[in-house]
C-alpha cells in the first residue's frame, strides 16, 4: 500500500472533520482537539493501527512505525520502538525527526513552558540526566541521577536518586522534593483523592526509618516522624499514623489532628455500592481499640458504637447506609442543590450562611423523618419473639427491619405461656400502633403496646427515648460534597 507524503491534508483542510479511511487501518486514538491550537498549526497528528500488535504515528510527516506515541507539546511528539526513543518537532510548519533511535528509559517526559522538551534519559554510562529534543544535555540541570522511577507522564513527577538519596522532580526539570531522603514514593496518583483535584501531587518520604509527606508544590504536609502512614483516597489530605510503636491517629496535611492518637487500629471502609444502593455515602472509619470497633466518620463522631461482637458490627457497618437517617436525608432532599419550594434567592443566601442552612434543615426534619420511617419499615415489617428470661420475667423481641437493637419486655411468668403461644394473633396490631425515634442516626422503637385476644395489655417504653423530639441533621457534613 502506497502513502501520501502528507496523510493528514485534506482532514485538515475540511476541519473538523473526520480522517480520512484507509483500508486496513483503524484510528486508535487522535491528539488534535488541543485548547488553543489551531489545525493549521497543529498539522493533525494520530494513532493508527494495521495490526494488533504495532501501532503507527502518523503525522504530515509521513507514517511512523513505532509501539507507542506521546503528544508532549503543540510542536514535539515522542515514539518509541522498543528501547529506542525518537522525538519529531514541528518547526516553519514542517515536522522533522530531531531525536533518531536514542537509547534510554524514563523519556518522554514533559516540557517546558515554550514548547521545548526537557527529557530524563539513562546514557550510555548508565545513569540519567536531562536533555532537549535534540539530545543535548539540558544546561542548569544535574548532569546525572543514579536511578529514576517514572510515576506516571499525567502526573509529570518523577523519582530521583543521587549520592544514595531520593527526591523527586518534575517535568520541567524543578526538584519538588529534596535528594535527603532513604525513600520516596507517590501516595496518589493523577493528584487525584477520591474524584477530586487535589492540586498537588503527594510523596511518603522515608528519613531512618520514619516517615513523612512531602507535596510536589515543596511543602511538608507531615514531617518524618511517624512509624507508619497511610492517605485516604475518600478524605482529601488525611492521614492515618502512628508514633514509633504507639496509638493510631489522624491528621490533615498542615498538622491539624482529626483523631487523637488513642487507637490500636485505624482502617477506611468503602461501603459496598450494590449492598448501600445509589446516593452519596458518608465517608467512614474502622476504629479498633481493645477488642471492639467502631464506624467513625471524617471528624470522629461514631456512626456505630464500639461493639465486641464481630459478626453483628460487620453485619451493621455493611447495611450503614441504608439504615442511616442523615444519608438518607441527604440523598432524598439533594441538600446541596435548590429545593423544590425554594427559591434561587433563598438557596444562595443559605449556601453562605450556616443559620440560614440550619433553618432550612430544621424545616424539613418532620418530613424527613417520617419518609425514613416509612423508608425502614416498608410493607414487610415484622415482629420477632425470641427467648424468655424467666428471672427477670422479660420476653427478647425485636423489629426485623431494625437491625441494631433487640428489646425486652417484661411478661409475668404466668401470662408468658399464653403470651408467647398468641403472640401471631397480636403482633400485627401492635406493630401498626407502635411508635419510633431516631437513635444514633438510625431507627429505634420508641413504645409499642401489645394486646392480647382476653384483653391484657404489655407495653415497652424505650428510656433511650426520653427527651428526644426530633433527630438532629448536624452530623451530615458525614457526607462528603
Amino acid at each position: 500500500m502506497s502513502w501520501p507524503q502528507c496523510f493528514f491534508c485534506s482532514a485538515v483542510s475540511s476541519w473538523p472533520g473526520r480522517l480520512p479511511k484507509k483500508e486496513g487501518w483503524t484510528v486508535v486514538s487522535k491528539n488534535v482537539a488541543i485548547p488553543g491550537v489551531s489545525p493549521e498549526i497543529w498539522c493533525g497528528i494520530a494513532q493508527i493501527r494495521k495490526s494488533d500488535k504495532n501501532y503507527i504515528a502518523t503525522l504530515a510527516y509521513g507514517p511512523v512505525r513505532c509501539d507507542r506515541m506521546w503528544v508532549l507539546s503543540e510542536g514535539l511528539v515522542i515514539y518509541n520502538k522498543g528501547s529506542k526513543y525518537s522525538a519529531l518537532c514541528l518547526a516553519d510548519g514542517k515536522w522533522k525527526q530531531t531525536l533518531k533511535g536514542y537509547n534510554c528509559e524514563a523519556i518522554p517526559f514533559g516540557h517546558a513552558d515554550g514548547g521545548k522538551a526537557q527529557m530524563l534519559s539513562r546514557g550510555k554510562d548508565g545513569f540519567y540526566s536531562w536533555i532537549d529534543e535534540g539530545g543535548k544535555h539540558l544546561a542548569g540541570t544535574p548532569d546525572h541521577y543514579e536511578q529514576t522511577v517514572l510515576y506516571s507522564r499525567n502526573d509529570e513527577v518523577a523519582a530521583v536518586k543521587t549520592g544514595g538519596k531520593w527526591g523527586a522532580v518534575s517535568s520541567d526539570a524543578r526538584t519538588v522534593v529534596p535528594i535527603q531522603y532513604d525513600t520516596v514514593f507517590l501516595t496518589a496518583p493523577l493528584r487525584r483523592w477520591g474524584g477530586r483535584w487535589a492540586g498537588v501531587n503527594w510523596f511518603y518520604v522515608n528519613k531512618n526509618g520514619l516517615w513523612g509527606v512531602r507535596g510536589d508544590d515543596g511543602s511538608e504536609a507531615l514531617p518524618p516522624i511517624y512509624g507508619g502512614l497511610s492517605y485516604w483516597p475518600t478524605a482529601p489530605d488525611s492521614w492515618c499514623y502512628h508514633m514509633p510503636g504507639g496509638k493510631w491517629g489522624m491528621k490533615e496535611s498542615g498538622g491539624k489532628q482529626i483523631l487523637p492518637e488513642e487507637y490500636d487500629g485505624l482502617s477506611p471502609y468503602s461501603f459496598n455500592a450494590s449492598v448501600s444502593g445509589a446516593g452519596r455515602l458518608p465517608f467512614a472509619i474502622i476504629a479498633g481499640r481493645g477488642k471492639g470497633r467502631a464506624l467513625l466518620n471524617h471528624k470522629g463522631r461514631e456512626l456505630l458504637p464500639y461493639m465486641e461482637d464481630a459478626d453483628k458490627f460487620d453485619m451493621l457497618v455493611m447495611f450503614y447506609p441504608q439504615q442511616s437517617f442523615s444519608v438518607f436525608a441527604w440523598n432524598r432532599y439533594k441538600l446541596w442543590t435548590k429545593g423544590e419550594f425554594e427559591s434561587t434567592a433563598e438557596f444562595e443566601a443559605r449556601r453562605r450562611d450556616a443559620d440560614r442552612t440550619a433553618g432550612y434543615i430544621s424545616s424539613l426534619l418532620p418530613a424527613a423523618e417520617k419518609a425514613f420511617t416509612a423508608a425502614i419499615l416498608g410493607s414487610d415489617a415484622r415482629l420477632i419473639l425470641s427467648r424468655y428470661d424467666a428471672d427477670s420475667e422479660c420476653f427478647l423481641f425485636s423489629v426485623n427491619k431494625i437491625l441494631q437493637d433487640t428489646y425486652r419486655i417484661r411478661v409475668p411468668r404466668s401470662d408468658a405461656p399464653l403470651f408467647k403461644e398468641e403472640f401471631a394473633s397480636f403482633a400485627a396490631a401492635a406493630l401498626g400502633s407502635a411508635k419510633y425515634f431516631i437513635k444514633n442516626d438510625m431507627l429505634a422503637l420508641r413504645s409499642i403496646t401489645f394486646t392480647t385476644p382476653e384483653g391484657k395489655s404489655f407495653s415497652f417504653e424505650n428510656p433511650e427515648a426520653e427527651g428526644y423530639s426530633l433527630p438532629s441533621l448536624k452530623d451530615l457534613d458525614l457526607i462528603q460534597r
